[in-house]
């Protein structure tokens, strides 16, 4: 009675807590996290800088975070390149002093020396660079004196960074009367700054850094940081008045957090000065360099002609066919719900066109809002972005939590064959899951991780060798129709973003790998004589015929790869070189990918084959629980797997140079690859369990590794998308997490819809008709390139 109960409860409990419940969960969610969103960017003006101003967290040492927005680290040229013909000045006190030498050193290639003397203004010119420091430590006189003759002058500066307090807390021993004064100078002097800003020059002001007071000598003592505070709050109350002048606060943020290095108590050291550096840069820089991992302060990509004739497209299509409906009396909330009670009139009913269109106008329905939701999130301004930070504990913790999970979740599968479905969905879901945290965390900068990633690539094509061979073997089945189901499925989430975020179709480098080498195989296993299961039973000859086809297979690889111009020549006519360029115009990336696991497809045919030829031969058998090989045979086999499965851990835990380490992992990724598979199916017991919870994951995880790169990731994966509140990273990663995988889910399902109608049954399939849709979808999106080539609009990656 109790086992009955539960299985009820159980039952219970799943009807109600699902991904569809989810789904309809993630849904309002989103919507809601949008709303809030745009208000807050509305409250702002529409400026993100205030996500780079207005503060930050330190994520490690000497790694700071911004409020919402990434970082670029810029480089020596890029500043120069930026800064090019823009005089900056730095107006203020020693401190100001400090950031300006900092500032010069940074963007200089020339090393500039510290001048001994204290209170002069310091000139610095370099080819076209032109920045000074201007010893103004009070906002008086002296410094309403030098806008005054900037207005004057054709000479004046594009940028000014100006900062004071400390020397009129010292001249006036901390006096309230100090603060009087403080607040009336800067007053008058923000007259002049509004006017300056008038004549196209940018005035930034820089809060005040608070003080280590026990570092402090006895002429400073005066200097407190209650009393920089107070004077802080006086010069956001002037400049906050009007809001013209622009208030720096993150340098001040992130300097309460160090100043207990300070040396002097007061100066905080180049460390320090170097990040408000690199935050300055990015406020100067950012809309013009235009680097995609750096989103402060700069604003969104605009439309391109083919996303805005494709989101026009899109609304137009569903508006007309919505109307259809309309008027022939049919509800899309009735999907699937036929009134009729006769049995033939329903079966009738589900086949109408008129619930084809129906569930086609839904589906097309739910993508554009999911287009839509991408474009949101990387495209726009809405949701803000931050900086990956890596550390073993980041990449670590969470491995551990799935491992956990998925151990929970073992149940026993229901075909215990070799490499059964339920095992491969599982061997994707895991890998999956490992690929997300390996992006989110930034691992690649550790390299024995990067390379055991890597090995997870390589372990995708051999699946896809594996997988294709074994059905075209079994099947026989070498018609266009079964081509264009895996193109179709494969692609089609890659050329909705292609065409909807405006990126190349090798920036998605898996897909492209994967519909390849798929189409490689075919090429070879199609070409006459075929060899397949029916044809080898009749002639057993054609079982030599395939050893010669993928040994010619292997021939072929080798050689294309001797040569990387010979490859990249293959693809660099028009318009094949559209689909691989990244970056625009180049193909290097391609050839990159390619060559890094050119063998790994073909491993997993000839795996293939080879098993299937052992089980021709009655040498394994997996109809049985038991062991696949003999007792003692298979005791070697797994001890064996073992080891060279460590021997290659150990050699990646060794790795330094990813370049050099590639070189070898071409060839060195077979042996653990082929371990994996003997460890994990030659043991009775191991090929008959398997992880529900990792084969969850595996069924979608195609759309998790797209779709990661929009809407979990951000700035094309540089980032991560923050779209509950920064302050909260825990937070966000959760709720983020939930909404991805309720939209790789629905990815899913809407494709297999989509392909359902489109692709259609194989049964019913026409060689005519299926060209015919090959032909048509060839030409629009030969047409989108063309209209992209036309309007000079390449893709920007």
């Amino acid at each position: 009675v109790t086992c009955e109960t539960y299985a009820v409860n159980n039952t219970s409990v799943t009807k109600h807590v699902n991904i569809t419940a989810f789904k309809k969960i993630a849904f309002p969610l989103v919507v809601l996290l949008i709303i809030v969103h745009l208000m807050q960017l509305y409250d702002a003006g529409g400026d993100t800088c205030g996500r780079l101003l207005d503060g930050g967290t330190w994520l490690d040492e000497g790694v700071w975070q911004p409020s919402g927005c990434m970082l670029h680290k810029y480089k020596k040229n890029e500043a120069e390149k930026c800064l090019a013909n823009r005089k900056v000045a730095f107006v203020g006190d020693s401190r100001q002093r400090e950031l300006f030498y900092s500032f010069v050193n940074f963007v200089s290639s020339e090393k500039f020396e510290e001048i001994p003397k204290a209170h002069f203004d310091i000139p610095f010119k370099s080819g076209n660079l032109n920045v000074e420091f201007l010893w103004r430590p009070e906002p008086n006189a002296s410094a309403i004196d030098l806008y005054n003759n900037w207005l004057k002058e054709e000479g004046k500066p594009m940028v000014v960074f100006q900062s004071a307090g400390v020397h009129t807390m010292k001249r006036t021993s901390g006096s309230p009367l100090g603060v009087e004064g403080f607040k009336s100078n800067l007053t008058k002097l923000k007259l002049n700054m509004d006017s300056l800003m008038q004549k196209g020059t940018k005035v930034y002001w820089i809060l005040q850094d608070p003080v280590n007071e026990n570092k402090l000598s006895n002429a400073r003592s005066s200097i407190t940081n209650e009393l920089i505070s107070e004077y802080n709050a006086v010069a956001m109350e002037v400049f906050h008045a009007n809001g013209k002048i622009p208030v720096i606060r993150s340098l001040a943020d992130l300097a309460g957090a160090k100043i207990s290095k300070s040396v002097d108590g007061l100066h905080l050291g180049k460390d320090i000065t170097d990040i408000d550096v690199s935050i300055l840069l990015n406020l100067l820089c950012n809309q013009m360099t235009h680097a995609t991992d750096g989103t402060c302060c700069r604003k969104p990509d605009p439309l391109t002609i083919v996303q805005g004739m494709l989101y026009g497209s899109i609304f137009t299509m569903a508006c007309i066919l919505y109307n259809i409906l309309l008027a022939v009396g049919i509800r899309i909330q009735r999907i699937g719900k036929p009134t009729p009670t006769n049995e033939d009139e329903v079966a009738k009913n589900k086949d109408s066109i008129h619930n084809i269109i129906a569930e086609l106008t839904y589906a097309a329905a739910k993508m554009s809002l999911i287009l839509f939701y991408f474009y949101i999130c990387d495209r726009t301004d809405v949701f803000m972005k931050s900086n990956k930070h890596y550390t073993n504990t980041r990449f670590f913790l969470p491995l551990l939590y799935i491992v956990f999970l998925g151990i929970f979740g073992i149940d026993s599968t229901k075909q215990p064959v070799f490499l059964n479905r339920d095992q491969t969905d599982e061997w994707k879901g895991w890998m999956q899951l490992v690929i997300l945290i390996y992006h989110v965390t930034g691992a690649s900068v550790n390299v024995p991780i990067y390379m055991h990633v890597r090995l997870l690539v390589a372990m995708y094509l051999f699946m896809t060798g594996y997988g294709h061979f074994s059905y075209f073997w079994n099947k026989g089945d070498f018609g266009v129709h079964r081509v264009f189901g895996v193109m179709f499925r494969l692609n089609f989430l890659t050329v909705m973003l292609c065409l909807t975020m405006d990126r190349s179709y090798q920036f998605y480098y898996f897909v492209p790998m994967c519909s390849f080498w798929f189409l490689v195989l075919y090429l070879f296993m199609a070409l006459w004589p075929r060899a397949y299961m029916v044809a080898t039973n009749k002639e057993t000859t054609l079982i030599f015929v395939m050893c010669a086809k993928l040994s010619l297979l292997l021939f072929t690889i080798v050689l294309v790869f001797l040569s990387q111009e010979l490859f990249e020549s293959m693809f660099s006519w028009w318009p094949v070189i559209r689909l691989f360029e990244l970056p625009p115009g180049m193909v290097r990336e391609w050839w990159f990918r390619c060559h890094l696991d050119r063998f790994a497809m073909l491993h997993g045919a000839v795996f293939a084959f080879g098993y299937i030829i052992l089980k021709r031969l009655s040498i394994v058998d997996d109809s049985r629980q038991g062991c696949l090989l003999s007792t003692k045979v298979s005791l070697i086999a797994v001890t064996a797997s073992i080891l060279c499965t460590l021997f290659y851990s150990v050699w990646a835990l060794q790795c330094s140079d990813k370049q050099s380490c590639n070189e070898v992992h071409s060839f060195a990724s077979l042996i653990p690859i082929s371990a994996f598979i003997l460890i994990r199916n030659i043991p009775g017991y191991l090929r008959a369990g398997y992880s529900s919870f990792f084969a969850w994951f595996g069924k979608i995880s195609l759309e998790l590794f797209i779709g990661q790169y929009h809407i979990w990731l951000a700035a094309d994966t540089k980032g991560i998308l923050v779209i509950t509140s920064p302050q909260w990273p825990m937070l966000n990663l959760l709720v983020s997490t939930f909404v991805f995988v309720c939209v790789a889910h629905e990815i899913s399902a809407l494709t297999g819809t989509f392909a359902k109608y489109l692709v259609g049954p194989a049964k019913t399939a026409d060689t005519k008709t299926v060209c015919a849709k090959i032909l048509v979808i060839t030409a629009v999106l030969v047409c989108f390139m063309l209209i992209s080539d036309l309007t000079n609009t390449s893709p920007r990656v």
